[in-house]
């Protein structure tokens, strides 16, 4: 048996890879704890979840986001980890935010657990900015800089994968991919779901484009749920939408596993889409959404030309979209009604893969 620290800079409230890959180090015999960070100090402290011990830290009040007071607040976090994690085995490092605790404590192996190109979202509020490009390019530098010195790194596509290997960083791809589910019976109504965290206006502006071109007999409805940097304006559009009277939805706030499974009963048709000018959507970006939405049968809407609209349509998990095409999107929405996918690869094959790298660290 191996103790395991898991290091995540978000509250793990729910965060399915992060639990996910905990739960398989527990049921391979391994005890682990997650330690979180609670930013906005509203959270439990301590807590179990299938046999995952979760500590949150607090630090002072820290917004997500990228602002000075976000890098702040993950600093002093960090800090406070490399004090407190003593007497374990591995130390597993999820994102680039979080790698700096593995470096410092040094003498332990590290695993990287690389979900997302972590630089890219510095410039997520403003892409035009030449100072956050400044801060994002060290960003940058500084996570391939400890890559390098990472025991093993893993990572969440093989796009991702491609583009670390260019840089001479060699990793292991283990997707976000859930259980296999029993597919749901077709939903009574037509209707678009959004469920995942919300980090940018520009994807629900170009939805409620298309969805305004459908005629008003066969408009969906919308259902929207997920917190995020975003989530306040997002629903405050969208509600904006509804009391000009040509829109139906609900907007709904963080949710758990369970109420994911509620939701889909009602949801005939994902939507993924997100600005391409993020680097991480061209260079490998697999929305998690995607997948939870094939699970229960239910096809997804995500962006053309780039890695997810491939995987999207070479497993027929639903269409791809050119970003910007408001009419295609509508007519994809509409044809995909209706329709069920099937989830070819599962949680199954990702774990074998993730527990192959883990035991030859240990």
């Amino acid at each position: 048996m191996a103790r395991v620290a898991g290091v995540v800079t978000n509250h793990c409230a729910p965060d399915p890879r992060v639990l996910r890959e905990a739960r398989w180090l527990v049921e391979a015999g391994h005890e682990v704890t997650v330690h979180a960070f609670d930013r906005l100090e509203n959270l439990p402290q301590e807590e179990f979840i299938d046999g995952v011990r979760i500590i949150r830290h607090r630090v002072g009040l820290t917004p997500y986001g990228g602002t000075w007071q976000t890098a702040r607040g993950i600093r002093k976090y960090r800090k406070a980890l490399v004090e407190v994690i003593q007497g374990v085995d591995l130390i597993h490092c999820h994102d680039a935010d979080t790698l700096p605790v593995g470096m410092r404590i040094g003498t332990i192996p590290v695993l990287f657990d690389m979900h997302d190109l972590h630089h890219t979202w510095i410039m997520m509020p403003n892409p035009r900015s030449l100072f956050r490009r400044i801060i994002a390019d060290r960003y940058l530098s500084a996570m391939l800089r400890d890559a390098r010195k990472a025991s093993a790194v893993i990572t969440s596509s093989e796009g991702f994968q491609s583009w670390l290997a260019e840089r001479g960083i060699t990793s292991s791809v283990v997707e976000n991919r859930p259980e296999r589910r029993a597919a749901l019976p077709q939903a009574e109504g037509f209707t678009v779901g959004y469920l995942g965290r919300i980090r940018e206006q520009a994807s629900f502006q170009f939805l409620l484009r298309a969805v305004k071109l459908i005629s008003e007999e066969d408009r969906p409805r919308l259902l929207i749920a997920g917190d995020g940097t975003q989530s306040t304006e997002v629903a405050n559009m969208v509600r904006a939408a509804v009391t000009e009277g040509w829109l139906d939805a609900e907007v709904f706030g963080s949710f758990d596993d369970d109420q994911l499974a509620e939701m889909m009963t009602s949801v005939s048709v994902m939507y993924a889409m997100y600005p391409p000018d993020r680097g991480n959507i061209v260079d490998g970006a697999l929305p998690v959404k995607m997948f939870e939405a094939a699970s229960f049968g239910r096809p997804t809407v995500v962006n053309r030309g780039v890695p997810m609209g491939d995987l999207c349509e070479s497993e027929n998990l639903g269409r791809a979209v050119e970003w910007g095409d408001a009419q295609a999107l509508a007519t994809a929405l509409q044809e995909l009604n209706g329709t069920s996918v099937q989830l070819r690869h599962d949680a199954g094959r990702e774990r074998g893969r993730f527990l192959g790298v883990v035991e030859s660290l240990l």
